[in-house]
Protein backbone atom coordinates (compact mmCIF):
# COMPACT_ATOMS: atom_id res chain seq x y z
CA UNK A 1 0.00 0.00 0.00
CA UNK A 2 2.89 2.60 1.03
CA UNK A 3 4.75 1.51 -2.47
CA UNK A 4 1.51 2.04 -4.37
CA UNK A 5 1.06 4.90 -2.64
CA UNK A 6 4.31 6.64 -2.95
CA UNK A 7 4.75 5.39 -7.06
CA UNK A 8 1.57 7.42 -7.76
CA UNK A 9 2.38 10.77 -5.41
CA UNK A 10 6.09 10.50 -7.80
CA UNK A 11 4.30 9.54 -11.14
CA UNK A 12 1.73 12.78 -10.50
CA UNK A 13 4.59 14.65 -10.08
CA UNK A 14 6.63 14.30 -12.85
CA UNK A 15 3.75 13.70 -15.27
CA UNK A 16 2.63 16.85 -14.97
CA UNK A 17 4.10 19.30 -17.83
CA UNK A 18 5.55 22.27 -16.57
CA UNK A 19 8.53 24.60 -16.84
CA UNK A 20 11.44 23.63 -15.79
CA UNK A 21 11.97 26.31 -13.21
CA UNK A 22 8.30 26.24 -12.23
CA UNK A 23 9.14 22.40 -11.83
CA UNK A 24 12.36 23.07 -9.54
CA UNK A 25 10.39 24.76 -7.37
CA UNK A 26 7.52 23.10 -7.05
CA UNK A 27 10.20 20.13 -6.18
CA UNK A 28 11.73 22.05 -3.88
CA UNK A 29 8.37 22.63 -2.41
CA UNK A 30 7.22 19.93 -1.75
CA UNK A 31 10.72 17.69 -0.57
CA UNK A 32 10.97 20.78 2.11
CA UNK A 33 7.17 20.23 3.11
CA UNK A 34 8.01 16.44 2.85
CA UNK A 35 10.81 16.69 5.24
CA UNK A 36 8.87 19.16 7.87
CA UNK A 37 5.90 16.46 7.66
CA UNK A 38 8.47 14.02 8.84
CA UNK A 39 9.92 15.57 11.55
CA UNK A 40 6.98 16.91 13.33
CA UNK A 41 5.25 13.17 12.11
CA UNK A 42 8.75 12.00 14.09
CA UNK A 43 7.91 14.54 17.18
CA UNK A 44 4.17 13.23 17.04
CA UNK A 45 5.38 9.46 17.00
CA UNK A 46 7.27 10.63 20.20
CA UNK A 47 5.00 12.14 22.30
CA UNK A 48 2.24 9.25 21.52
CA UNK A 49 4.56 7.21 22.08
CA UNK A 50 5.88 8.53 26.02
CA UNK A 51 2.21 8.69 27.09
CA UNK A 52 1.81 5.05 26.83
CA UNK A 53 2.05 3.14 30.10
CA UNK A 54 5.05 1.04 28.64
CA UNK A 55 6.98 3.25 25.90
CA UNK A 56 10.03 1.30 25.30
CA UNK A 57 7.26 -1.47 23.88
CA UNK A 58 5.89 1.34 21.31
CA UNK A 59 8.65 2.33 19.87
CA UNK A 60 7.36 1.81 16.32
CA UNK A 61 5.57 4.67 17.09
CA UNK A 62 8.06 7.12 16.11
CA UNK A 63 9.15 5.63 12.72
CA UNK A 64 4.80 4.87 11.88
CA UNK A 65 4.48 8.85 12.36
CA UNK A 66 7.63 10.20 10.71
CA UNK A 67 5.86 7.89 7.44
CA UNK A 68 2.31 9.53 7.77
CA UNK A 69 3.95 12.93 8.30
CA UNK A 70 6.29 12.41 5.15
CA UNK A 71 3.37 11.62 3.07
CA UNK A 72 0.98 14.40 4.26
CA UNK A 73 3.97 16.87 3.66
CA UNK A 74 4.07 15.86 0.47
CA UNK A 75 0.24 16.14 -0.43
CA UNK A 76 0.36 19.37 1.27
CA UNK A 77 3.28 20.14 -1.27
CA UNK A 78 1.71 19.35 -4.46
CA UNK A 79 -1.59 20.41 -3.27
CA UNK A 80 -0.55 24.34 -2.76
CA UNK A 81 1.82 23.94 -5.50
CA UNK A 82 -1.06 24.91 -8.36
CA UNK A 83 -0.27 21.59 -10.24
CA UNK A 84 -3.38 20.02 -8.66
CA UNK A 85 -6.49 21.53 -10.27
CA UNK A 86 -9.94 21.06 -8.39
CA UNK A 87 -11.84 18.45 -9.58
CA UNK A 88 -15.21 20.31 -9.31
CA UNK A 89 -16.17 23.54 -9.91
CA UNK A 90 -19.30 25.46 -9.88
CA UNK A 91 -19.54 28.80 -12.90
CA UNK A 92 -22.72 30.15 -14.09
CA UNK A 93 -24.86 27.69 -11.94
CA UNK A 94 -23.54 25.35 -13.85
CA UNK A 95 -21.23 22.23 -11.83
CA UNK A 96 -18.38 20.80 -13.90
CA UNK A 97 -16.88 17.93 -12.46
CA UNK A 98 -13.13 17.52 -13.70
CA UNK A 99 -13.06 13.79 -14.34
CA UNK A 100 -10.91 12.82 -17.37
CA UNK A 101 -12.74 12.85 -20.78
CA UNK A 102 -12.70 9.65 -22.43
CA UNK A 103 -12.30 9.44 -26.13
CA UNK A 104 -12.86 5.90 -28.33
CA UNK A 105 -11.06 5.74 -31.71
CA UNK A 106 -12.20 3.33 -34.54
CA UNK A 107 -8.87 2.12 -36.08
CA UNK A 108 -8.45 -0.22 -39.22
CA UNK A 109 -5.61 -2.39 -39.14
CA UNK A 110 -4.98 -3.03 -43.13
CA UNK A 111 -2.79 -5.92 -43.06
CA UNK A 112 -5.33 -8.48 -41.08
CA UNK A 113 -8.59 -6.30 -42.19
CA UNK A 114 -9.44 -5.27 -38.87
CA UNK A 115 -11.36 -2.52 -37.49
CA UNK A 116 -10.62 -2.28 -33.90
CA UNK A 117 -11.77 0.75 -31.53
CA UNK A 118 -10.11 1.97 -29.21
CA UNK A 119 -10.66 4.20 -26.05
CA UNK A 120 -8.20 6.01 -23.79
CA UNK A 121 -8.85 8.78 -21.49
CA UNK A 122 -6.17 11.56 -20.37
CA UNK A 123 -5.16 11.74 -16.98
CA UNK A 124 -3.37 15.36 -16.48
CA UNK A 125 -5.23 18.51 -18.71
Amino acid sequence: MFRRFTILIVAAVFLVSTTPVFAEDMMQRTLRDSLYGGLIGGVLGLAVMLLTDEPEDNLEYIPTGAAIGILAGAAYGIASSDVVASVAEYDDGELDLGLPDIKAYKLFDRNSNVEEVVASFDILK
